[in-house]
Order: structure tokens, then sequence, then C-alpha cells
């Protein structure tokens, strides 16, 4: 076996060759038995793997035994409770479970065909014992049943040779079939691709006799006339014949220099795992043949270095993403890249077997991820397994399109008057699509939307855009935000590989964001519009705006462009706002002019606009968006389909419309929407009116419900009369958060009508939409533009109109808060004796009184002789709250702390400085001067001398 180029042969599977004629050979009765773990350990994974099970697995002649403590077999209904945990759902024994098999396997007729799906965490109840035990109580295939076994592993802690003990038991199928499938982490995603990739498995391949003996691997000189579909093999003579059910097909041959790349994994995949398990279960080194395997799959990637040019092993990923090689390249390094690592991993483990690397010495998780060779599936494969919109055998259909298109376009050689050129790449779309044979033999290397959305360079402005939660699936709900200026075009490569998100300088510390591209074309790009039509580069749009390539969304390029008018139109005239107009029109109509979609809602907007906004023709809009009505209007506009005489018509439709959603979104929109302003006289007279009501309110909140109750009585009978001029509350219609943003309506009005809107019409909009009762008056009936009486009549219904007169109630509590700090800064204690006399003037029952005659307080009545509740016995929280206004304004304990210092001794300066120590900010902070510091000082001092003298 030393010839250098062997002949190989992939035997096929019997449809290929026979025309899906499927009942040519029988592959003989099947019978599918099931060993599922239903401990409880398993049980974050038991909705996910039932799911699964249910969906996926053959029904007929399924025998399903589930297991905790004990084994159950499932009787007439052979699926899985979603909660698993009914079937068992106690600790794990696995060995009783195999028994049970055992029993099960003696009942099924010799001649069938057995596919075994072992599934559990193998977390058993004494996993040190699980060998012994098994070797004791198991017997094994003792029957000699053709069994392909299948075992899934679930997370890192399954142990390795728990899966090679069962193959070795059980398993006398193909030998082709990953000795372990393994669930690293548990999500559903990773049980649908687990799933997916053993469905291949579930019906075992047939067994085709040959007329010659072949190698199955070459580093082995054990031969065989038996082989199984899709299996690779090796054989030295030219006439190899499939001779099985009196068949007699010729098997063509491939040298190893005309492999291609995919062939050359599934092979190096079958000779790696093939070596593993033999080290395993013959507990021995193997390294000659190790060698051997090493010495032919090197010269193998000999070839296929010479057939892509360069070496296939030695790739970095920042290649695939270098900018300055052409697509064609960049796909086909892209594409080896991808493959290669996992020959890469290939050759790896065949070294270090040879180094002496034992499998079993390795983790269990470790060697778990070596016998699983195949059966991993890199990000973008566990993707497009799991696609529920563009599947990977549609996406080859919309490939076809796409090379069909590019063979019978002619595009124009040059054209310096069309799109703009990458500042990266300097190239554009033209130059990327120009050599169509080049662009036919890179689609060869493309195999998913996301090898596609990966490497092929889609041109076009720079922007940033905000994606909310709902935008996967919902183009419209992308908002465009900014526009760079100055690296203005660039390809999505780039944008790629900095992860969506670019920030370059534009000067000094000024940086332009970029995290998505708009392609925009001008009227001499016309001859692109083939392509630009395409399904694939509408999917490449979809990924762009949406970051979802699962799914075609024809309208995300639309979206894209609506949403930058939005933005354009709200930015000051400019040449560049005129010119980025006019690449808006022009793009929307190359792509998207003429198409049934686009003409039908088209005309639907121009004659029937109530239809237009308010039928949804699409199932992820929950309403019409704002900027796909303006772009249909600035295009037919544009297009002269609407005359400017009609204009104001549809941009009343798009404020009406705009305000409707708005009022829907919105609650207290009727409440929200206008702002009342006095006059400076009546203002002055509302003051005027509430300052003697301080008089009657004790504390802060107190004045603050008082205020709230007497001013909604005060407008409803004074409203009338006062100067009230009725404004607009912004906030409504230029709410920055919001996508219904009404500068873009009047930037259309503007550039239509060349004069700016006249923002006092929107009252009268408002008005009408809160006057009429239903959508079919709303569009229909005229907008009345002098109904200021009615507007006013809608303010005094409004009970909460009040509130906008908070402004006053604010300037009204800093005017009682200063007249509590002023009549409250400076208050005298009082002995007991003096305190009686004040009761005595008062008519006050002293007794009523909590008095501290040390301190010379009071402390359920305010002493402030300027105060109107001087003396008023209360309930001593509620005097609390009284002394609350001052708001942390007074620094506590002072009074107690100035009798302190006055009982030591301290002069009035000591006693001044002291605080300024002690209270930080003091006098100053707390609403008073050093002069009143000293006034209180003394009073406090003249206080104490009468204390002491009583």
């Amino acid at each position: 076996m030393d010839q250098t180029n062997m002949n190989l042969y992939k035997i096929p599977f019997l449809e290929e060759i026979t025309k899906n004629e499927k009942n040519t050979v029988n592959k003989g009765d099947l019978t599918i038995i099931g060993i599922i773990d239903a401990s409880g350990s398993m049980s974050n994974c038991w909705g996910w793997l039932a799911n699964f099970w249910n969906k996926s697995i053959p029904k007929d002649n399924l025998i399903a035994i589930t297991f905790s403590n004990y084994p159950t077999v499932l009787k007439d209904n052979k699926e899985l409770y979603t909660d698993i945990g009914k079937h068992g759902g106690g600790g794990t024994e696995i060995v009783p479970a195999f028994v049970e098999f055992e029993k099960q396997l003696a009942n099924v007729p010799i001649d069938n065909i057995v596919t075994v799906i072992f599934i559990s965490d193998g977390q058993d109840n004494s996993v040190k014992t699980l060998d012994t035990r098994m070797k004791t109580q198991l017997k094994g295939n003792i029957l000699n049943h053709r069994i392909n076994f299948i075992c899934l592993g679930v997370e890192k802690g399954f142990p390795t040779n728990l899966s090679m003990n069962l193959r070795e038991l059980y398993h006398r199928g193909d030998p082709q079939i990953p000795a372990i499938y393994l669930i690293e982490y548990s999500s559903e995603q990773a049980f649908f691709n687990k799933f997916e990739t053993m469905k291949s498995y579930f019906y075992p391949a047939r067994v085709f006799q040959l007329n010659q003996y072949v190698n199955l691997y070459p580093y082995d000189e054990q031969i065989t006339k038996e082989v199984f579909e899709g299996q690779w093999c090796i054989c030295y003579k030219n006439d190899l014949r499939i001779i099985s059910d009196n068949l007699n097909i010729q098997l063509e041959s491939i040298k190893e220099d005309q492999l291609e790349i995919e062939n050359v994994i599934d092979i190096f995949r079958s000779w790696v795992q093939n070596l593993q398990i033999k080290i395993i279960q013959q507990k021995q080194q193997l390294t000659n043949q190790c060698e051997k395997c090493l010495e032919i799959m090197k010269r193998i990637i000999g070839h296929l270095n010479a057939k892509f040019g360069f070496d296939i092993l030695n790739i970095s990923q920042n290649e695939i993403l270098n900018q300055n090689k052409p697509f064609h390249l960049r796909v086909k390094v892209s594409f080896v890249y991808k493959y290669c690592t996992k020959i890469l991993f290939f050759v790896n483990e065949i070294e270090a077997l040879i180094k002496g690397v034992d499998p079993k010495q390795l983790s269990e998780f470790e060697q778990a991820k070596r016998l699983m060779i195949g059966t991993i599936t890199g990000k973008h494969l566990q993707k497009a397994l799991a696609l529920k919109g563009i599947t990977i055998e549609e996406f080859q259909n919309i490939k076809q399109e796409f090379i069909n298109i590019l063979k019978n376009s002619q595009f124009n050689k040059q054209n310096e008057q069309g799109q703009e050129r990458s500042v990266i790449t300097l190239e554009n779309q033209r130059d990327i699509l120009i050599n169509t044979a080049q662009m036919e033999e890179s689609m060869k290397y493309i195999k998913s939307q996301y090898d596609f959305a990966e490497t092929f360079p889609l041109i076009g402005q720079g922007i940033k855009v905000k994606r909310y939660e709902g935008s996967q699936v919902n183009p419209w709900l992308v908002n465009v935000i900014q526009f760079a200026k100055q690296n203005k075009i660039i390809d999505s490569g780039y944008l790629i590989k900095n992860n969506f998100q670019i920030q370059l300088n534009v000067g000094g510390i000024q940086q332009e964001e970029i995290n998505c591209i708009l392609p925009l074309f001008n009227e001499a790009d016309q001859d692109l519009q083939p392509v630009l039509r395409s399904r694939i580069i509408k999917l490449l749009m979809t990924f762009m705006v949406q970051q979802n390539v699962d799914t075609l969304y024809e309208e995300s390029y639309l979206a894209l462009l609506a949403n930058s008018l939005i933005y354009i139109l709200q930015q000051p005239d400019s040449q560049w706002k005129f010119e980025h107009l006019e690449l808006i029109y022009s793009t929307t109509k190359i792509v998207y002019g003429g198409t049934k979609q686009f003409e039908d809602y088209l005309n639907k907007i121009i004659n029937n606009p109530i239809k237009a906004f308010f039928e949804k023709d699409q199932e992820y809009e929950q309403f019409i968006a704002l900027p796909k009505a303006v772009i249909y209007i600035f295009y037919a506009i544009r297009s002269e389909l609407i005359q400017i005489q009609d204009f104001e018509k549809y941009i009343a439709f798009l404020i009406l419309y705009s305000l409707s959603i708005l009022q829907s979104r919105n609650p207290n929109f009727k409440n929200d929407c206008f702002k009342t302003q006095l006059s400076q006289e009546d203002e002055l007279e509302l003051k005027i009116h509430f300052e003697p009501q301080f008089q009657e309110c004790l504390y802060l909140k107190d004045f603050r419900n008082s205020f709230q109750q007497n001013l909604k009585i005060l407008l409803q009978k004074q409203l009338p009369k006062l100067k009230v001029s009725i404004n607009l509350n912004k906030d409504i219609l230029y709410n920055s958060d919001q996508k219904f943003n009404f500068k873009s309506i009047e930037g259309l009005y503007q550039l239509v009508l060349k004069q700016q809107f006249d923002v006092n019409q929107y009252k009268y909009y408002l008005n009408h939409i809160l006057t009429n009762n239903n959508q079919q008056e709303i569009f229909t009936k005229p907008v009345d533009f002098t109904a200021d009486d009615q507007i006013r009549n809608l303010m005094v219904l409004n009970e909460q109109q009040y509130q906008q007169f908070d402004f006053i109630r604010d300037q009204l509590e800093n005017l009682y808060l200063k007249n509590f700090f002023d009549t409250h800064i400076i208050v005298a204690p009082l002995t007991k004796q003096e305190l009686i006399q004040e009761c005595e003037k008062k008519g006050v029952d002293v007794n009523q009184i909590v008095f501290n005659e040390q301190l010379g307080l009071a402390k359920n009545c305010c002493m402030s002789k300027q105060c109107p509740f001087y003396l008023k016995p209360m309930e001593i929280q509620i005097f609390r709250k009284h002394l609350h206004n001052w708001q942390d304004l007074y620094p506590g304990g002072f009074h107690a702390h100035v009798l302190h210092r006055i009982a030591q001794g301290k002069t009035n300066d000591e006693i001044f400085n002291n605080a300024k120590l002690l209270y930080p900010g003091f006098p100053e902070k707390f609403h008073g001067t050093q002069e009143q510091s000293y006034q209180y000082i003394q009073i406090i001092r003249e206080f104490q001398k009468k204390y002491i003298e009583q």
C-alpha cells in the first residue's frame, strides 16, 4: 500500500444510482430502541429533549425505555411527556436500563436492522462501580443483531468510557457513525442541532457486496468485500462494482489529487475516529498505523495546496477580511479557512496519538470531544441547521438565480458617473460585479447565506442606526440617526470585520460612528438593476438592516431607504441634503420601481390613502410605519404621479395618521396635547389669590394639597375670563425618542412647496382628532382652521389642565417656604412662667402643651410668635411635620449645642466659631447670617440666666 496516489471510492447511496427508486433493494425492517434518561439531573433539558424526540424519531417499530432509579417501557403512546420526570424523576441507574434493553432486544427478529439511541448525562448513582456492574450484569449483543448504536451525551460531565463500553457491547453496524454526540451546554438550539445531525443515522445504511476486496483504511491491511452506503474505501484495481441483489453497478474512482475539500474532511474524520476507537478499545498506541495515516493525510493536503495555490493549513482570519484582496480571492480563502480548521484538527489529533497521548488519559470531556470528531458543527452550520425561513436548500436556488442574472447581464465596463467608491477598498459595486466569470467561480465557494453575507462586499453610505427589540422581524423598526460625512462610503467586509461597530476620526476628538451600510445608486447605475433586484441582494440587505440572514424580507432595503429619507428631511438645506434626496429617489426607482408589491402600494397611497394607511399588507406590521408612507409620497411627487396642487391633501393625511397613532399609544394624549400660558396680570392675580392660604397650611404637603384642590375650582370658574394663550406641547410633536417626528413632515412640505409649514396649524389638527369619533370622520371631514373657540372649550372640559399651572404652585411653594424660614429663623425659648403668661394671652390651656423647661421649648406646638400656629397645641407627630418645613436647612440640635457651650463658659465668638467647624456651611447654608447667629446666641444666653435664677 505504498502507492503515491490511491484510488478512492465513495460508495453511493442506492437512491442516488437508481434515480430515487427506493425499493429496488430493501434495507430490511427497522427497529428503533430509545433508552432515555428521565432522572432528576436531566430536568433542565426535559422540555427540549421531549420536543425533538417526539418530532424526530420514527414511531413505527419503536421501543422507548425511560429510566431513573428503574426502567420503564412506554406502551401504546411512544411519545415523551414534556415533563419527562413523569416517566421517572429520581436517581440514575444506568445498568438496569440496559438489562431491560437486552430483554427487549431478544424479542426483535434477527433480520431486523436495529438503531439504538441512548440519551443521558451519564450521572449514575455510583459512577465508580459503573464499569464493573456493566461487565457483570450485561450480556451484550449475544444474538449478533446488526445494531447501529448512537450515544447522545448531555453536558460536559458525561463519562466517555460509558459510551465506549456500550459501543463495544452492542455496535455491529456502520463504522462511520460517530462514537458519541456531545451537547456541551444544554439549550434548545443544541438539541435541535444534534437531532438534525443524528437523523442521517436513524435509518441505517445498506450493506453492499463488491466484486473486489477493498481496504477501508489505508494504514490497515484488513480487507473486505462488504461496505456501507456512504462509506469511503480504497481499491488498487480499476474494476470495482456493486454486485448485491442482482445489481451490477460500476463505481468510479477518485484519485487522491482530485479530491474536493469536503471529501477530504469526510475521509479524515473517518480515519481519525477509527484510530481513536481502536486505541481506546485495544488499549495500545498503534504508533505505526498513526504514522502511516499522517503521511497519507499530509500527501493529500499537499494536493489541496497545489489546487488552491496556498498553504491551506496556515490561513488567518485576517486574510479573509483583507480589504486589499478582491472578492473572488477573499471568498476562496474564507471557504478554505472554514473547512481547513477541521483538517488541521484531524492532523493535530493524529500527531498527538503519535506522541503517545492516550485518549484514556484525557479528561472525560476532552476525550468525548475527540471521539465526536465530525459531529462538531461550527456556529454558521448550527445556525443554518436551525433556519426557519431560508433553508440551505432554498439558498442554493437563490444563489443559482444570482448566477443566472450575472450570466445574462451586460454591465457598462467604465462608469465614473455611477456609485462612489469605498474609502477602504477603492471599489464600488460595479467593480465587484463587472467580471462575471470571476463572480461565477467565486459562488462555488459560497455554501450558505452566512458565507455570502460574510464575504460579499456591499458598498454604500456609512450610517448609524438604532435597532429596536423587534427589528429582527420588522425592518421598519430600524431608525437612522446619523450619516457619516467624512468617511462616508465603506463596504460591509470592513464593517463585519469590526463587529458592526466602526468609529472613524473626523478631526480632533470628533468621531463618526457607523454600524450599517446604505447602498445608494444614481440613474447611471440603471444597468445594475437586475442584480440589485435579486433575492440574494435582498437577503444581504436583510442581514445588513436587521442583522437577520435566516429570512428574506423584501422590504428591508426599502425600509432603510425610507428611514434614511426621514433623517435627511430633518436636516438643514444644503447641497449634501439635496444630493442624497436624489440618491434616495433613484435607488428606490432602480430597486423597487415597477415591481408588483411596490406599485400596488404606490397606487393605493395615491388613489386611496385611507386604505393605504390602515390596511396592513405584511404580517410583521403592527401599523403602517410613517417612513413607509413618507417614502411612497416622496416617490410619487418626484415621479409626478401626484400633482403639486394636490400635495397638501397628502400632508394632511400624514399629520392626521401620525396623530392617530400617537393617540392610540398614549392614554393621556388629550391631556398632553396643549399647554396654556397666562398673561402676567393673570399670573399675579392667581398668586395674590393663593397667598392668604399660607395661614391655613401647617406644613408643605398640606400647602400642596390645598393648592391643587383650590386651583381646580378656581380655573373652572375663572379660565374663560383669563387671558390665556393656547400653545402646542412640542414634546408631543418633536419627541426625539419617538420615530414619529413631525420635523420630517415639515421637511417634506418645505421641499415640495418651497415654504415653511405653519406649525400653528397642528393645534387644529389636534382638535380635529379629539373632536371626531371615528376614523372615517377624521379622514373625510375637513379640518377647521378657525376652531379657536372649540379648542378653548376643549381646554375647559379637560380636568387635568390645572397641572399645567404647576409653575405657579412652584413659585408659591418657594414663597411659602421663604416665609417659613423668615419667621422661624430666630425662635426665643420661654421660661415656665413666661409660657404660662403667653398662654393666658392666647387663651390656651397651658396643660395641653408638652414643655421642656430646661430647653425652654415645647414639643407639640410652634413657639415662633410670627407663625399663625404660635402656641396652638397639636399632636407631636403633626408638629414634627411643621418643623420639617426646614427640610434639613437648620442645623440639628443647634439650640442644645448653644446651651451646652454657654454652660461651659464659652463666649459668643467662641460659640459661633465652634458652630462653623461643627456644621459645614454655617450659617449661610442654613438660611441665616452671622448677625442673626450672634443675636440668637445672645437670646439663648439670656434665657439660660433666667432659667438658673428661677
